[in-house]
């Protein structure tokens, strides 16, 4: 991200609002998204470090599970044996990632300023970011955004 930023992009990382991440600010934005049977709302926190905007998603059922916090890994209890609600605590990031530059009014850098709106590119880092592509065809292009 930092060299997409060097190179005169706008760059926005998401991620989980794990405990490691203390020098972000909440926004004071939250959404509502649908999660299995329930509505969620997440907030944002940003920081802005070397060019990028920093956004951390923050609910409850992705900080439960953080090494520090539970004394449990990320993904599983252990090594190889996943959470049975995985699938739902990555939907709720993936929904969350294609929410935040839409809903989030960033003004950090001299050169960009204001939300991303929808003329963005989605990189999905790994499987649990998987299913933004497939949110992004079934719930925001077939709506036309």
């Amino acid at each position: 991200p930092p060299a997409l930023a060097a190179r005169g992009h706008r760059v926005m990382t998401i991620s989980p609002r794990y405990d490691q991440y203390k020098d972000a600010w909440d926004t004071s934005v939250a959404v509502e998204i649908k999660v299995g049977d329930s509505i969620e709302t997440v907030h944002f926190f940003h920081c802005y470090k070397r060019g990028v905007d920093r956004v951390s998603v923050d609910h409850p059922m992705l900080l439960e599970k953080v090494w520090g916090k539970t004394a449990s890994k990320i993904y599983g209890p252990k090594a190889g044996l996943d959470y049975l609600d995985n699938e739902l605590r990555f939907s709720l990031l993936c929904q969350a990632a294609l929410e935040a530059p839409r809903a989030l009014n960033l003004n950090s850098s001299n050169y960009f300023s204001g939300p991303y709106g929808e003329d963005v590119l989605f990189i999905a880092n790994d499987w649990h970011t998987a299913l933004i592509t497939c949110y992004l065809k079934s719930m925001y292009q077939s709506r036309g955004i």
